[in-house]
C-alpha cells in the first residue's frame, strides 16, 4: 500500500509543475537530481522505480520534472534526507 502512496507522490510531482513552472522554494532541479529524487522516494518504500516504470519512462519523467520545475529545491532537500516514508510525507507537497 505504501508503494502506491510513494508512486503517487512521484506522479504528483510531475503534474504539479505543469501549473507552476517555477515550482515553490526556488532553484530548479537538474535531470540527474530529478532522477535521483524519484529513485530515492521509491526506494524508501522498497521499490526499484527503474524496474517498475522502465528506464525510458523514468528518463522521460526526470526530464519533465526538470523542465517544469515539478519538485522544488526545498522539497528535494528535505526528501533526499528522508529515511522513511513518514519522513518523506513530513516534507509536504513536492512543489512546496
Amino acid at each position: 500500500m505504501k508503494g502506491i502512496l510513494v508512486l503517487g507522490l512521484g506522479l504528483a510531482a510531475l503534474t504539479a509543475g505543469c501549473s507552476s513552472p517555477a515550482g515553490g522554494g526556488g532553484g530548479g532541479l537538474t535531470v540527474a537530481e530529478c532522477r535521483s529524487y524519484y529513485e530515492h522516494i521509491h526506494r524508501l518504500d522498497g521499490l526499484d522505480v527503474a524496474k517498475a516504470m522502465g528506464e525510458e519512462a523514468l528518463a522521460r519523467d526526470a526530464a519533465t520534472c526538470s523542465e517544469y520545475g515539478s519538485v522544488s529545491r526545498k522539497h528535494f532537500t528535505c526528501a533526499m534526507s528522508a529515511t522513511s516514508v513518514d519522513a518523506l510525507q513530513a516534507c509536504g507537497p513536492s512543489n512546496s
